[in-house]
């Protein structure tokens, strides 16, 4: 056999074992992006929080140290677990912390001061509260941080903290003026719930008559706070429909065609908010969810994928309701199981529960309606100088 020949028959060797390496690698590589795939698809739900910022809702702690230690502060170490310090019913409503905020990758949220109901507590429990709140983040300057516009979520979150929204519940604290509206905002409040958050349907209605509501509902718009229209009666959060400039919000809610609660809504009003681009948040009180005994996380997606059936993805946000009185679902029992919920979305509807859905819900809807609401305040502004 000649030289050359043998080269050659060398040569057709290592060209076929190219070939083959070539394509088991080709192979190996198809194999590994389908699996990659698979492994990310199925587990959006659980990574969402990895990529989108959570906004958890609502969170009544504030109203618990007030209850707990008096508002005293110094008493407080948030860097604890608040289970292991009260190991009885004297906190059965503790569901906050920092190690279960961050395991439950909580990014932002209302920090909820609650008026009193009394006529001599209306506004001294809710200016308590908000002193509260105002210790609070002064004391973990490294954790919180105040937000004051929709920039500063971004902000706090590169500074790896937690957005802080101060929201007041109970229109009743504002004492039928604006003065004191303006005063909340000054003090850093962005959000007011106009219903009692102390009875549930006529002293809503009357209270909210009481208020010259289109003149707060005006001043609430030119100042850029959110209106939240949860608790009050369907006729009046029609109204604040109608009147506002600005979308509002109902901030712990769910579906009342699924279960009748008061506080829970309509399929009418659903349709309103998704016309003014509002925002619907969907609470974790199981007594708005179902049968108290038997409510799960199941219960909180089905009230979920309710609304999303009826109005779509845009309009739709956690309320969550941490640290409010009353149980919560089974497997959402405090602020460390949000990723359970996106799992469980995801596992139960793949296919309806894409990437950028799963974002809407995790915060980028609430981001939006901040955003809008301030856009307003900013052309009404813009219209009263010119």
């Amino acid at each position: 056999m000649s030289f050359y020949g043998s080269t050659a028959s060398t040569t057709n060797a290592i060209s076929g074992r190219k070939l083959l390496i070539g394509g088991i690698c080709v192979v190996l590589l198809v194999v590994g992006v389908i699996l990659l795939t698979y492994f990310l698809c199925s587990g959006e739900g659980e990574f969402v929080l990895d990529r989108t910022p959570l906004f958890a809702g609502r969170n009544n702690l504030p109203e618990s140290l007030m209850a707990l230690w008096a508002g005293n502060l110094s008493l407080l170490n948030l860097n604890s677990d608040l289970r292991e310090i009260y190991q009885n019913d004297s906190c059965f409503w503790c569901n906050t912390d920092l190690p279960r905020l961050r395991r439950g990758k909580v990014k932002s949220q209302f920090w909820i001061a609650n008026a009193g109901c009394s006529n001599d507590s209306q506004i001294y429990s809710t200016l308590k509260q908000l002193d509260i709140i105002d210790r609070l983040i002064k004391k973990y300057p490294s954790d919180f941080q105040l937000i004051r516009q929709s920039k500063d979520l971004k902000e706090a979150h590169k500074n790896n903290k937690l957005g802080s929204i101060i929201a007041v519940d109970g229109g009743q604290s504002l004492m039928d003026s604006n003065a004191v509206l303006r005063i909340f905002y000054n003090l850093g409040v962005r959000a007011v719930a106009l219903g009692n958050n102390c009875t549930l349907e006529s002293g809503n209605t009357t209270m909210i008559k009481s208020l010259e509501m289109e003149m707060v509902v005006h001043e609430m718009n030119t100042l850029g706070m959110m209106i939240d229209i949860q608790g009050l009666s369907k006729i009046t959060q029609k109204n604040i429909l109608n009147i506002s400039s600005a979308p509002v919000m109902i901030s712990h809610t769910a579906a009342a065609a699924l279960y009748k609660y008061e506080g829970n809504t309509d399929d009418e009003i659903m349709e309103l908010i998704k016309s003014r681009d509002g925002l619907l948040m969907i609470t974790f009180d199981a007594l708005n969810l179902g049968k108290q005994d038997n409510v799960t996380v199941s219960d909180v997606t089905k009230h979920i994928n309710y609304v999303v059936d009826k109005i779509g993805f845009d309009n739709i946000a956690i309320g969550g309701n941490y640290d409010s009185y009353g149980e919560k679902p089974a497997g959402l029992e405090d602020v460390s199981d949000f990723p359970l919920l996106f799992k469980e979305l995801k596992a139960e509807n793949g296919s309806k529960w894409t990437a950028g859905n799963l974002d809407k819900l995790a915060g980028t809807n609430f981001e939006r309606f901040f955003k809008n609401v301030e856009n307003v305040r900013n052309y009404t502004l813009i219209l009263e100088n010119e």
